[in-house]
């Protein structure tokens, strides 16, 4: 949100000024009305501008409540409607083969990076969780007699989620080799994944969100695909809606909307296609 404050700053004239300093309460309606002929002249999906539209709205509910603007000029802020229309669902739905191809590329790997690389691709696949999520997990948010995890999720919700038995092993073989390299009597980390410098060197720092990025780009380029760690969640719950239904998805996602999760089925054309073909008069 504070990125895409400052970038509808920049397009309101009010560039090089720190969205703290801009004065949001003088904004009309007109000028959101451009701001989203802007957007759609730049070629912005649908979605990406009520994004910038829900954004300056929560500003303008805020300046309200701070006595800046009046309820008039609130509603008539909240007329403005963002750019009408759908895409096309991005990213790819990775199957079982090459999540196996992912696993044979860490397993290759000498170094500690293999270990940890698996471990992490294993539970984004295998419990559909956030790369946010991944790296804030601790040890003490993990029951392996259960195989679950505690997450702290979006808008500060608490969540279980479960992971296959083979996603618990590759983490427990991170983590043994982890311990195995800590000098006598230091106790182990309290996160689960470390950042690892050249030359091997595990450090005693929690990874990045960065790094689950460079992770994924980077194993994915090791089998010739292009791979972002969204799609570990999309493919997570393309599968649970293949071999379940919605509702299972969605408990499993722990979205609000119904609608939400299934935007994330990423079933290909050959699969509806099978669907009619199967559809008997």
């Amino acid at each position: 949100m504070k990125y895409i404050l400052q970038d509808a700053a920049d397009r309101l004239d009010f560039e090089d000024i720190d969205i703290k300093e801009v004065p949001w309460h003088l904004l009309e309606p007109g000028h959101v009305t451009a701001l989203v002929a802007a957007l759609r002249a730049d070629g912005y999906a649908p979605n990406t501008t009520s994004l910038y539209v829900n954004a300056i709205r929560g500003v303008m509910n805020e300046a309200w409540r701070l006595g800046l603007i009046s309820q008039d000029q609130l509603l008539r802020m909240r007329t403005v409607k963002a750019a009408q229309g759908t895409r096309l669902p991005v990213g790819r739905n990775l199957k079982r083969t090459l999540i196996r191809e992912l696993m044979e590329a860490c397993a290759a790997d000498p170094r500690p990076q293999g270990l940890r690389d698996a471990a992490v691709i294993a539970l984004l696949y295998g419990t559909g969780m956030r790369k946010s999520e991944s790296v804030n997990l601790d040890l003490r948010q993990i029951d392996f007699a259960e195989r679950s995890l505690q997450v702290l999720g979006k808008g500060n919700k608490q969540l279980i989620k479960y992971a296959p038995v083979w996603a618990f092993d590759k983490l427990n073989a991170w983590l043994e080799f982890r311990r195995s390299q800590l000098p006598e009597g230091q106790a182990d980390d309290t996160f689960l994944f470390n950042r690892i410098r050249r030359g091997s060197h595990i450090t005693r720092e929690r990874i990045t969100k960065h790094a689950i990025y460079y992770i994924a780009r980077q194993r994915g380029t090791q089998v010739g695909v292009k791979i972002m760690p969204h799609d570990f969640r999309r493919s997570f719950i393309t599968r649970v809606i293949e071999e379940h239904d919605l509702s299972i998805a969605q408990k499993l996602a722990h979205h609000s909307n119904i609608q939400t999760t299934a935007n994330y089925d990423m079933r290909d054309d050959n699969e509806r296609r099978r669907a009619v073909d199967r559809f008997d008069c």
